[in-house]
C-alpha cells in the first residue's frame, strides 16, 4: 500500500497534532457557544420574568389603593380622597403602560388590555357624573374587579417564572445531552485519527529499527528501505549506504585473511621442511638438545598452521557453528601438553612456572581447552618480566572448573578492559618477544570460552586471567 507523507517527519508529527486536536477543539467550541448561549438566554429570561412580576405586583398595588380611594372619595364625597384618586388613576395608567412594554405572552397582554380599557372607561365615567352623584358608589365598586383582573396578572406572571425555570431546565438538559453526543461522537473519531497517524509515524521507525538490528546481527544481505518522510527515507538511505560499506569491509577481511594466510604459509613450509630435514639428520647428527629443540620447532610449525587455520575461521561465519565434540578430558593433562609446548620460549626469559594443577575429570572440547590455555600462557609469557614468574592453577569449584594464568607484568590498563577482546586490539603494554602479537589470541579465546558454555574475568594490578567452565559431568 502506497502512502503519501509529507517531506518533513516534523511536518507529518504536527499534522497528526493537529488533525488529533482538531475535534476536540471544534466540539469545545461549539460546547462554547451553546453554554453561552444557555447562560445569555437565562439571564434574559429571569431578568424578564422579574421585571414582569415587579410591574405586575406594582400594577395589583396600584388597583387596591385605587379601589379604595374610588370608595372613599364617593362614599365620604371628599376632595382630598378625591385628588388622591385621580393621582393613584394615573400611577396605575402608568403601571399599566409599563407592564404593556414587556415581554407578555398573548394572554396576559389580551387581558391587561381589557384592564386598561375598562379602567379608563370607569374613570372616564367617573369623571363625568362627579362624586356626588347617586350613580357614583355603583361605579366605584366596579374598582373591585379590576383589582381581582390586576391580582390575577400578579399570579399569571408568578407562573411565569416558574414556566421559564422550567424552560431553562429543559435547555438545560437538552444542552447536556449535546455536550454527551458531541463527546462521544469526537473522542472515538481523535482516538482513530491518533491510531492511523501513530500507525504511520510508527512504521518508518520500525523499519529504522529493524535495519539497524540487521546491521547489528550482521544480516547485509537485504536492502534497507524506510517508506515515510523524505527525511527519514534519506536516514534509511545512509543505513543502506553503512550496509553496503559493511558488505565491502566484510569482502575486504576475508581477502585479507586468505592473502595473508597464503603468504604465511610460503614460509611455514619452508620451516616445516628445513625442521624435518633436521630430525631425519640429513644435515648430520643431533644432539640430545638439538633433537628436542628440532622437536619444539616442528610442533611450533604444527601450531602456526593451525593458527593460520583459525585465522581463516576468525572471518568465517561458520566460525560459531563448528559443533562441539565434548569428551571426558582431565585438564591437568591438556595443561602439561600446553606447558611442554612453551617451554622453550620460558627457557629463554628465564621464567619459573607454578602450576596447582587439581586431578578432576570434566566433559569439554578438548582442543578447544587447549587453545584457551596455549593462548593465555602466550600472553602470559610475553607480558612476563625476565626472570619472573607465571601461576598456572586448574582447580574444581562446585559444578564448574576454575582455571587462572598470572604473570608479574604490568597487568591490563583501564582504558584496555572494554576492548581487550576485540579482534585485532593491541593494547597499551608492550609486549616482549621477537614477534609482535596480531591481537586475535584473547578475540579467540573469548569465544572459544563462550562457546563452551563458560566465561573469562581480568584481574587487576598484574596480569590475571580466570575461565569458569562448566564440568558437563
Amino acid at each position: 500500500m502506497n502512502i503519501h507523507y509529507p517531506k518533513s517527519f516534523f511536518k507529518l508529527l504536527s499534522v497528526g497534532f493537529l488533525l488529533a486536536v482538531l475535534p476536540l477543539i471544534i466540539g469545545l467550541l461549539i460546547n462554547t457557544v451553546a453554554i453561552q448561549q444557555l447562560s445569555t438566554q437565562s439571564q434574559r429570561a429571569i431578568y424578564d420574568a422579574a421585571r414582569v412580576a415587579h410591574a405586575a405586583r406594582e400594577l395589583s398595588e396600584t388597583a387596591n389603593s385605587l379601589e379604595r380611594a374610588a370608595q372613599q372619595s364617593v362614599i365620604l364625597q371628599d376632595i382630598t380622597l378625591w385628588e388622591s384618586y385621580l393621582t393613584l388613576h394615573h400611577r396605575f395608567v402608568n403601571a399599566s403602560a409599563q407592564l404593556e412594554g414587556l415581554p407578555l405572552e398573548s394572554f396576559m397582554r389580551q387581558e391587561l388590555a381589557e384592564l386598561q380599557q375598562e379602567e379608563q372607561q370607569l374613570n372616564s365615567y367617573l369623571m363625568k357624573i362627579g362624586i356626588d352623584a347617586l350613580e357614583a358608589p355603583d361605579a366605584a365598586i366596579r374598582y373591585v374587579d379590576i383589582a381581582d383582573t390586576a391580582r390575577q396578572l400578579l399570579t399569571r406572571s408568578s407562573r411565569m417564572i416558574d414556566k421559564e425555570a422550567e424552560s431553562l431546565r429543559v435547555l438545560a438538559a437538552q444542552t447536556e445531552t449535546q455536550v454527551k453526543r458531541q463527546l462521544f461522537l469526537l473522542l472515538p473519531l481523535s482516538i482513530f485519527i491518533v491510531a492511523g497517524f501513530t500507525y504511520l509515524l510508527a512504521r518508518p521507525i520500525a523499519q529504522l529499527e529493524q535495519g539497524i538490528r540487521d546491521l547489528g546481527e550482521r544480516r547485509l544481505d537485504a536492502r534497507i528501505e524506510v517508506n515515510g518522510p523524505d527525511d527519514l527515507k534519506q536516514l534509511g538511505d545512509r543505513l543502506d549506504w553503512l550496509r553496503l560499506r559493511l558488505v565491502q569491509l566484510e569482502e575486504q577481511k576475508s581477502r585479507f585473511l586468505r592473502h595473508i594466510s597464503h603468504e604465511l604459509k610460503t614460509p611455514l613450509t619452508a620451516l616445516r621442511e628445513g625442521s624435518d630435514l633436521l630430525a631425519e639428520k640429513i644435515a648430520g647428527p643431533l644432539t640430545e638438545k638439538q633433537h628436542e629443540i628440532v622437536r619444539i620447532l616442528r610442533q611450533h610449525s604444527l601450531d602456526l598452521q593451525r593458527l593460520i587455520e583459525d585465522l581463516l575461521r576468525h572471518g568465517e561465519s561458520d566460525f560459531h557453528q563448528t559443533p562441539l565434540k565434548l569428551q571426558s578430558v582431565k585438564p591437568g593433562e591438556v595443561v602439561e601438553k600446553v606447558i611442554d609446548k612453551q617451554c622453550l620460549t620460558m627457557t629463554s626469559r628465564n621464567i619459573n612456572l607454578e602450576m596447582k594443577i587439581d586431578d578432576f575429570v570434566m566433559r569439554t572440547d578438548p582442543e578447544r581447552l587447549r587453545i584457551v590455555f596455549d593462548n593465555l600462557l602466550s600472553n602470559a609469557i610475553k607480558f612476563s618480566p625476565l626472570g619472573g614468574t607465571i601461576i598456572v592453577s586448574a582447580t574444581k569449584d562446585g559444578s564448574d572448573a576454575l582455571f587462572s594464568v598470572i604473570d608479574d607484568g604490568p597487568g591490563v590498563a583501564d582504558e584496555d578492559l572494554d576492548s581487550l577482546f576485540d579482534p585485532f586490539y593491541r593494547g597499551q603494554a608492550v609486549a616482549a618477544g621477537v614477534v609482535k602479537g596480531s591481537g586475535l589470541g584473547l578475540s579467540i579465546t573469548k569465544e572459544h570460552v563462550l562457546t563452551l558454555g563458560g566465561e573469562i574475568t581480568v584481574g587487576r594490578g598484574k596480569g590475571i586471567f580466570t575461565v569458569r567452565l562448566p564440568l558437563n559431568l
